[in-house]
């Protein structure tokens, strides 16, 4: 039985630490992991709203384009009108 003593790495009281230590680990890294998933969830969030705002800006860019090519054709007809009653006038 000496022997075997002696070929113990470590007593129960070491394993006995050793295992509330690892316990205090995994609780530190659980909570860690739970603010990172929140952390993940508040950017899928924020994400999600700046998609909303790019397409929103996209929108109003596309309207103003679109406004100003009407006006050019407005403009454009306009012209072809007067071109028109200015050559049937002669």
């Amino acid at each position: 039985m000496a022997d075997e003593k002696e070929r113990e790495w470590y007593s129960n009281k070491d394993l006995y630490e050793m295992m509330v230590d690892l316990s205090k680990g995994l609780e530190a890294t659980n909570a860690e992991l739970a603010k990172t998933q929140v952390m993940i969830k508040e950017y899928n969030g924020l994400r999600a709203r700046i998609d909303q705002c790019e397409q929103r800006y996209a929108e109003v860019l596309g309207q103003r384009a679109g406004s100003k090519d009407m006006w050019g054709y407005i403009i454009g007809g306009i012209g072809l009108l007067l071109a028109m009653v200015s050559y049937v006038a002669r």
